[in-house]
C-alpha cells in the first residue's frame, strides 16, 4: 500500500490516491474518499441483492472491532477470516477500532489498554488481545490501537499530549507484534502505519 499525492493546497488539504490495496494490490482509493459502512459485514437497510444493483460502490468495506470482538471465538473456529465469513468479495476489508455511527463512552483508555463497546458492554483490549483479534479477522487494512478521546469540546492541551503519547506507545507495540506475525493478509498495513507514526511524532513536537 502506498499513498500518492497529486495536489496539496496550503500544506493541509491533500488530493491523491491510496494504491496497491488488497491482497493482490489491485485496488485503489481516492483521497479524500469514502468507505462502505457495514454492521458486521452487512450494509444497514440494504439486502445483498439490492446492494449489488448499485454502481460505483466504494473500494473499501469497513467493519468495526467493537462489533466483532465479542464474536472472536466463532471466527477463530471458522479460520477463514471475516471477509470469507461474511461473503464479501472483490473488496478491501478495513477494520476500524470503533463504530463511526455510534458514540462510545469516554474515560476507559489507559497506557496499556483501549476499550471497545459491543452489545454486551465494554470489552477491554490489551495489545496481545487486539493483535489476536486482527489475526482472526484477517483484514487487508486495520486501524491500530489508539487513544482517540480528544474530540470533546474544551479538551486541554495536556490531555491531547497524553493522547499522542499513548497512541505512539500503542503503535510501537502493535508494530512489534505485527512484524513478528507470519500472516500475509495484514502485511500491507505497515507503510500506512509508518506514515501515521511520522504524523503522531509531529503532533508530539507540536504539543511538547
Amino acid at each position: 500500500m502506498k499513498l500518492e499525492l497529486s495536489k496539496v493546497v496550503q500544506g493541509r488539504c491533500r488530493l491523491g490516491q491510496l494504491k496497491e490495496m488488497g491482497r493482490m494490490g489491485q485496488h485503489c482509493l481516492d483521497i479524500p474518499g469514502c468507505l462502505l459502512y457495514t454492521h458486521l459485514g452487512t450494509v444497514p437497510h440494504l439486502t445483498q441483492d439490492t446492494l449489488h444493483t448499485l454502481s460505483s460502490l466504494p473500494t473499501v468495506t469497513q467493519v468495526t472491532l467493537s462489533n466483532i470482538a465479542e464474536h472472536q471465538d466463532v471466527l477463530e473456529e471458522f479460520k477463514g477470516g471475516f471477509k470469507k465469513f461474511a461473503g464479501l468479495h472483490d473488496t478491501v476489508l478495513y477494520c476500524s477500532l470503533h463504530d463511526s455511527a455510534a458514540q462510545s463512552p469516554t474515560g476507559h483508555t489507559t497506557n496499556k489498554t483501549v476499550s471497545v463497546w459491543g452489545s454486551g458492554g465494554r470489552i477491554e483490549l490489551t495489545v496481545a488481545k487486539f493483535m489476536a483479534l486482527q489475526r482472526t479477522v484477517q483484514p487487508d487494512w486495520y486501524q491500530t490501537m489508539a487513544d482517540g478521546e480528544t474530540w470533546q469540546t474544551g479538551i486541554s492541551r495536556k490531555r491531547v499530549r497524553k493522547s499522542v503519547d499513548r497512541s505512539l506507545a500503542h503503535l510501537d507495540e502493535c508494530l512489534l507484534v505485527h512484524q513478528k506475525s507470519q500472516h500475509k493478509v495484514v502485511i500491507k498495513v505497515l507503510h500506512l502505519k509508518k506514515l501515521n507514526y511520522k504524523v503522531l511524532h509531529q503532533l508530539k513536537v507540536v504539543f511538547s
